[in-house]
């Protein structure tokens, strides 16, 4: 409880309010801080008794001062009604008097301060594990995880939810009646668990406050067990898409606007995707493979709206025209062709999906 960290804040902070050096012991009665550093962890003979009868002993000058003591009044310093340690304020006992009790006041709330603080850490840490069990997928019982939520205070916190992949962290933060946001340090991502979905608040909220990050979800959560599964989507989503969307077009794409990527991802995840990358070899063998690509996923995204197409890659709309006839040229894949073109999209978001998985981007 009264570590020296705590002793050597507590000596410094009343040394330069009092005239007179202050010695902090700790529950063993070694001196632990002091503004006289040759008196450190040496035994106070005097704040052992004061520790023993849990009262005030004063030192007078004019008696006899045990071995390692100097005149003074030693207090206890207490905590929850036991004392932790004692405080030594050195000088002649009539003269420190008038501001003996309210040094003792002083590192008794410093020390009352440190143990809230202490505590708060501690729960954040416990909700840090806890959200971070919910996007790696470690909730293994439900009931026993609703109330270590409960219990850890993360009351905003309840089913069903959807999980949101952020692009980026947003200066203010987001309201708890609409969720829980959540940093997942070892990996650099953002995620917002948004209780009662079908309301869309958080969509509402990110317009009225004009926020400009790029947001994906997965389906919507029904038990905690299935969050991770959600997370994994929603990040998908995003690795496929946050560098794709203008500021001009739609930044929150909910799951049911990617369920084909969503599909995608679950084939990726399963490994039966050798026949869709089989597709796409021979327009990789081109030079022009990166375009092309683009344009396969863009002729998708805006139903084969060639201006808008154009407009998106900065080229000119016969450029498409000239793409696509590659295209086709290429994989025997007509993307004029509804069916053909799905074929053609999904296995170029399959293998970017492969490309980001090698990176390490996905779980």
């Amino acid at each position: 409880m009264l570590t020296h960290e705590l002793a050597n804040e507590i000596v410094t902070r009343t040394m330069d309010i009092v005239p007179s050096n202050v010695n902090i012991m700790n529950a063993e009665g070694a001196v632990i801080a002091s503004g006289e550093k040759k008196r450190l962890f040496n035994v106070h003979s005097i704040a052992v008794d004061v520790l023993r009868t849990g009262k005030s002993i004063s030192i007078n000058p004019t008696g006899d001062c045990p071995s390692g003591t100097k005149p003074g009044i030693n207090l206890p310093i207490r905590f929850q009604g036991k004392s932790v340690g004692v405080i030594g304020i050195t000088g002649n006992p009539v003269e420190v008097a008038p501001y003996a009790e309210l040094v003792q006041m002083a590192a008794e709330l410093l020390v009352n301060q440190a143990y809230l603080s202490e505590q708060l850490r501690q729960n954040e840490r416990i909700a840090y594990q806890l959200l971070r069990a919910l996007v790696v997928g470690e909730v293994e019982n439900e009931r026993a995880f609703t109330e270590r939520l409960q219990a850890t205070g993360l009351d905003s916190l309840f089913l069903p939810l959807r999980a949101w992949a952020l692009s980026k962290a947003h200066e203010q933060t987001f309201p708890k009646e609409l969720g829980h946001f959540f940093q997942y340090e070892e990996r650099g991502e953002l995620f917002f668990f948004e209780t009662r979905p079908e309301e869309k608040r958080f969509e509402s909220f990110l317009q009225k406050n004009n926020c400009l990050l790029i947001a994906t979800s997965g389906p919507v959560a029904h038990s905690f067990g299935t969050v991770a599964s959600s997370c994994n989507i929603a990040r998908a989503a995003l690795s496929l898409y946050e560098e794709d969307v203008p500021t001009t077009e739609k930044r929150l794409l909910y799951f049911e606007e990617t369920m084909l990527e969503g599909l995608a991802f679950e084939w990726q995840q399963s490994g039966t995707i050798q026949p869709f990358l089989a597709l796409l070899s021979p327009l990789l063998a081109s030079n022009q493979s990166a375009e092309l690509m683009e344009t396969i996923k863009q002729y998708f995204i805006h139903n084969g709206d060639i201006k808008k197409i154009a407009n998106h890659q900065f080229v000119h709309s016969n450029t498409v025209h000239h793409r696509l006839n590659k295209i086709k040229a290429l994989t025997g894949k007509n993307p004029k062709v509804i069916r053909e073109l799905t074929d053609l999209f999904i296995a170029c978001l399959l293998y970017q999906l492969n490309g980001i998985q090698a990176q390490g981007k996905l779980l």
